[in-house]
Order: C-alpha cells, then structure tokens, then sequence
C-alpha cells in the first residue's frame, strides 16, 4: 500500500469531491449541520479552499492511497498562537489503516513550525473514531472557542511545544 501525502492547492477536483463527501456524511448524521456549514461558508471553502487554507498559517492536505485520493486535512490561523484543524476526512474504504493518526500528526507538527501554542477544532458526538483519535493524541475538551448553532458540538485543543 502505497500512501502519499502532499499539498492539495493543485488538486481542486479531488478536494471538492472529498469535502463534499465529508459535507454529506455529517449532514447524513445531523441535518442540523447544514446550519453550521452555511455559517462557515463552505460553498466558498469549495470554490476557493486556499482562500482558507492557505500558507502562511494554514494547510490543506490530500492523501492518496496507490494513487486514489483517500482522505484530507486542513489547518487555519485563528489567531497570533492558535490555529484550527478542520475538515479530516478519510473515505470509508481507507479506513482503520492509520491514515487519519498519520494527517493528524502531520498538521500538529505543522502547527508547531508554524510556532502555534496550541491547535483546536470542533466535532459532534457520532463521530467517536475521530473522538478517540483525538484523545489519543492528547486533544482535551474545552469551553466553545466559536459559534455553533449545534448544541452538541464538542470543542477540543492540543496545546502545542514550541519548535
């Protein structure tokens, strides 16, 4: 199995298909979270995702498992020492390989070049596999760090050792 990571600025068609993917699955699980995408901008995010994403301060990551695009990954700047992971997506067929752990590992030694204090992000109670991963990787819940119109979202943050 053959499993490359790289910058997905050059690969728009294979970012949107995946977003939407990853769109549609938590939509699938809480239509509310249509809500939540229209608040982010998502059309905009598909449209333009290094407008979001971009360097300096942000990420964006596709995974390619021989040759298919498996999964991705996205970071933003919040502000002067947070940044946000956004957007793990890995398709089902991929799954239970360590892909996830890999992107995730990735973007926090990112974040840390980048000399972010600490990363966070959001996510709903279904998604327990992310949940855990999460956990596993030293993420903590905390107090809402921005708006969501989904009670359940949970808020959680890795706090980051500088380089």
């Amino acid at each position: 199995m053959e499993i490359t990571i790289k910058p997905a600025y050059q690969e728009l068609e294979a970012i949107q298909e995946l977003l939407s993917e990853y769109a549609a699955m938590v939509v699938a699980n809480d239509p509310e979270y249509m809500d939540y995408l229209k608040l982010q901008r998502f059309d905009a995010e598909l449209c333009r995702p290094d407008e979001k994403y971009g360097q300096p301060g942000g990420r964006l990551y596709l995974v390619r498992v021989n040759g298919e695009a498996a999964g991705c990954i996205a970071m933003k700047r919040l502000d002067e020492t947070r940044c946000e992971m956004k957007r793990l997506y890995i398709r089902p067929a991929f799954r239970g390989r360590g892909i996830a752990r890999r992107l995730v590992e990735m973007l926090l030694a990112d974040a840390q070049k980048d000399g972010y204090e600490a990363m966070v992000l959001d996510t709903f109670p279904f998604l327990s596999q992310a949940i855990r991963l999460y956990r596993d990787l030293g993420f903590y819940e905390i107090p809402s760090y921005t708006h969501s119109p989904i009670d359940a979202t949970i808020y959680m943050r890795k706090d980051l050792c500088p380089a």
